[in-house]
């Protein structure tokens, strides 16, 4: 009899406790604020891997935070992505999936350099959370009021071109590439023999469709479908050019966060930079047999054609290397060799 008595007052003792501490975890819960948070990624498709990643995100933080934190995703529709920068930066957003803006700095040429990596071997080492462009992101994004959550690899960039099959050097003497605002593009364009443009990329396929341009640099297959599949046909699959995008969030708000919040958007964060690089490669490969089926040309260059135009291009490193740190670009080829 003593027996069961001893053994109900245990069993009443550990219902009392897990009810104390469920009462604790909701008393917690309750006293954290309900926030909206605006996140948007630069210039993806909503159909994009990037965009149902950015979804499936929020919707993670959104249920482990028992709906205390929601979020307002954005589009393209929000601007171009050196305007979205900014909006950051004043706060209008809180967090972005984004590139950095190298005419604010120019130390962000770093993350363009050309065949910074040329395979997705390369990529998933390169662009894993915790490498040179994790180390480097966190200390230059902080001086710009940005906290740096991770690296993401939105795609590896080829070469588009209207309607010419371009491999080498002699063959693009004389046409015109557009090339974004960044000077690691130009440099590099240029050493392949074409003659960079500048022009906005909300005005690229305009200016592919009216002959302002041959061609363009900075989009994988992905935009290419999406955005110029009517008015151009040839891709030549260099991947020259990684699009380096970071995952952001406005410092002073990240600041104000409680701990809980902040733990569990970095957590959700880093599952799907994972997540991505797992699925990049598979997405840029679908979306150029999706070109092919839309009747476009898909132009593989010799490993001959290749290797001279990178020769070329490798030149463009030398000219960054007193801006971003003679060190950082050795620990980058260590971890792209590794």
């Amino acid at each position: 009899m003593k027996k069961m008595i001893r053994r109900s007052i245990a069993v009443l003792c550990m219902l009392a406790f897990a009810g104390s501490a469920v009462f604790a975890q909701t008393a917690f819960a309750a006293d954290l604020p309900e926030l909206n948070l605006k996140v948007s990624q630069a210039m993806m498709p909503k159909t994009s891997l990037t965009h149902q990643l950015i979804e499936e995100f929020a919707a993670n933080v959104t249920e482990r935070t028992e709906g205390k934190v929601t979020f307002k995703i954005f589009g393209p529709e929000i601007g171009d992505w050196t305007e979205l920068e900014r909006m950051t930066k004043r706060g209008a957003v809180d967090m972005q999936f984004n590139a950095f803006d190298t005419g604010l700095d120019a130390r962000w040429n770093f993350f363009t350099l050309p065949f910074m990596v040329s395979n997705w071997d390369q990529v998933r080492k390169v662009f894993s959370k915790g490498g040179i462009i994790t180390e480097l992101g966190e200390k230059w994004a902080e001086e710009k009021g940005l906290y740096y959550l991770g690296p993401w690899l939105n795609n590896l960039a080829s070469l588009g071109m209207q309607d010419k099959v371009v491999t080498n050097e002699a063959d693009a003497k004389g046409l015109k590439i557009r090339v974004p605002p960044i000077d690691t593009y130009r440099c590099f364009v240029d050493k392949m023999g074409f003659s960079p443009v500048t022009i906005p990329w909300a005005e690229a396929p305009t200016a592919v469709a009216t002959g302002l341009v041959d061609g363009w640099v900075g989009s994988g297959a992905v935009y290419m479908y999406d955005l110029f599949r009517d008015v151009a046909k040839v891709m030549v699959v260099t991947y020259d050019s990684p699009e380096t995008w970071h995952v952001t969030f406005n410092l002073d708000k990240w600041q104000k966060l409680p701990e809980a919040y902040q733990t569990i958007i970095t957590e959700e964060v880093e599952k799907v930079i994972d997540k991505h690089l797992d699925l990049v490669e598979k997405e840029e490969l679908d979306n150029q047999a999706k070109l092919v089926e839309a009747g476009w040309q898909i132009v593989v260059p010799t490993d001959e054609e290749m290797a001279a135009w990178k020769e070329n291009c490798l030149e463009c490193w030398d000219s960054y290397e007193e801006i971003v740190g003679k060190e950082n670009i050795e620990k980058l080829l260590e971890e792209v060799n590794q």
